[in-house]
């Protein structure tokens, strides 16, 4: 039962405050000298006595009552006891008789209705626009663009109402378990039947958390949470590990960290460090590890490809891309690692690109032979082979993406969402055969970006697990796609 603001404590009034500045628990946590934990304790106990169910919500009702005063430096708590003029949503100049009525038959009940909860969330919402815009440079760095003008591509700009179309499966896309909180901007990887999801942000901003989701059981588990909490980051299954590289750390800085969880024992460790802070790249096993393609080092958009050896541990430099760019995805099929998409800082690209381990590594396999020495990689188009490129260029997607989800299957390459710059109402999927993509339905219409995407194999065939990702919200979705069928035809005895 909603208690009202009068009920607020001063330090759930002091938190009030933190949290309408934007900033995240963990910050909150930091600044006020308690832990996580507590933070969100007072934060379900403000929630209840407001009657609110989300951040958003409870700044914009702060606001409305007085609570929290904007200023030019940005909102402020106010102390208990002073008065400051509450802002009044808009009402109708002439309610219809019948609303004139209820409301008044509604003032006279003395217990609150449902449908009056309802009625006053409706007017938190209608404000949300106007205060969000407000506070948009103090939040989240400003307000919304425009699709056409700049975005923050490192960090997701929240909306009070959820852009795009809610979660629906659509044509062969079904719904299972979902996560047990929304999530984006995290790594994915599928080990031994299992899906795994690490890091990224959550409604709350950075978190460390790790859940595994038993395919066959469809259930979601919670594991050991991550050391260091990072967003915009990949995973690499290789020899029974998830291999974490680099992320964009909570201060807004990249990290040149490589995080390492062991699922047998649920234990975090850490291995050799990037050769440079990094985030936003592409990644892909091969052999006994993996390849990094492109992404961000806090100042610019890079060409880099690096492969580390996770029997070795270490990491060698393995030649450039075509172009700098970051937000691609990168899937292993065959004996050839496939980029596709990407941002190069002023567009989202089409491009599709095939490369070739074995060229980039001079006919040797990655984890074998001497390592070049740093600034020794070759230049774009070039391989320490016989001059041979070990990039192909392929048939591009239909329209560029970046964000977006890539896993290999059954021969064919599937992509999945993406996509800053338009929405994209379509995925697609790429037959390497005859160098053609085909277009299949998506189970979100709008934007949807940051998600992620594994294939995994069954006895009746391939399926592709779409989790999370952001539609103007992070989202807890687990959309599945039957990409394969495989039918099994009884052999009759006796016959000849």
């Amino acid at each position: 039962m909603t208690e009202g603001p009068d009920s607020l404590s001063d330090r759930e009034r002091e938190i009030l405050a933190l949290v309408a500045t934007g900033i995240t628990n963990q910050r909150i946590a930091r600044d006020v000298g308690i832990s996580v934990n507590t933070v969100k304790a007072h934060l379900r106990s403000i929630f209840a006595k407001l009657g609110v169910e989300s951040r958003t919500e409870a700044t914009t009702l702060a606001i409305q009552m007085g609570l929290i005063r904007v200023t030019p430096d940005g909102p402020e708590g106010v102390p208990a006891g002073e008065e400051v003029p509450a802002l009044q949503a808009a009402e109708p100049a002439s309610p219809a008789p019948a609303a004139a009525a209820q409301e008044s038959a509604g003032a006279a009940e003395a217990a609150p209705r449902p449908a009056a909860r309802r009625l006053r969330r409706w007017h938190i919402l209608a404000m949300a626009g106007v205060i969000v815009v407000a506070l948009g440079a103090v939040l989240w760095g400003g307000p919304r663009p425009a699709r056409s003008g700049p975005v923050n591509r490192f960090v997701d700009l929240p909306t009070p109402v959820a852009a795009g179309q809610p979660e629906s499966p659509a044509g062969r896309w079904v719904q299972r378990a979902a996560l047990s909180a929304p999530r984006a901007r995290f790594a994915q990887a599928a080990l031994d039947g299992a899906i795994y999801v690490i890091g990224g942000v959550d409604e709350d901003g950075w978190t460390a958390s790790v859940a595994r989701y038993d395919v066959a059981a469809d259930r979601w588990e919670p594991r050991a949470p991550l050391p260091t909490a990072v967003v915009n980051i990949g995973a690499a299954a290789v020899a029974g590990k998830i291999y974490v590289p680099g992320g964009y750390l909570e201060d807004g800085a990249p990290t040149d960290l490589l995080q390492v969880y062991d699922p047998a024992a649920d234990r975090w460790a850490t291995a050799a460090p990037l050769p440079a802070p990094l985030f936003a790249y592409a990644i892909a096993p091969y052999g006994q590890g993996f390849y990094l393609f492109g992404g961000h080092d806090g100042a610019a958009y890079l060409d880099a490809v690096y492969y580390y050896d996770a029997v070795a541990d270490r990491w060698t430099p393995a030649g450039r891309l075509s172009a700098p760019r970051g937000f691609a995805a990168a899937a292993t099929l065959g004996e050839a690692i496939y980029l596709v998409g990407g941002y190069d800082g002023t567009r989202e690209l089409a491009l599709c690109e095939a490369f070739d381990p074995q060229l980039a590594s001079a006919g040797e396999s990655p984890s074998a032979g001497p390592s070049p020495s740093a600034g020794e990689s070759p230049s774009a188009g070039e391989s320490p082979s016989a001059g041979q490129s070990p990039w192909q260029a392929r048939a591009p997607l239909a329209a560029g993406r970046a964000g977006h989800g890539l896993a290999a299957a059954g021969g064919y390459l599937y992509v999945v969402g993406g996509g800053w710059d338009g929405t994209l109402a379509d995925s697609a999927r790429y037959d390497p055969a005859h160098d053609l993509w085909t277009p299949f339905e998506s189970p979100l219409v709008g934007e949807w970006r940051t998600l992620g995407l594994s294939a995994l194999s069954a006895y009746d065939g391939v399926r592709l697990y779409a989790i999370g990702g952001w539609n103007g919200r992070p989202l807890k979705g687990v959309e599945v796609y039957q990409a394969e069928y495989r039918l099994y035809v009884p052999w009759g005895h006796g016959e000849r």
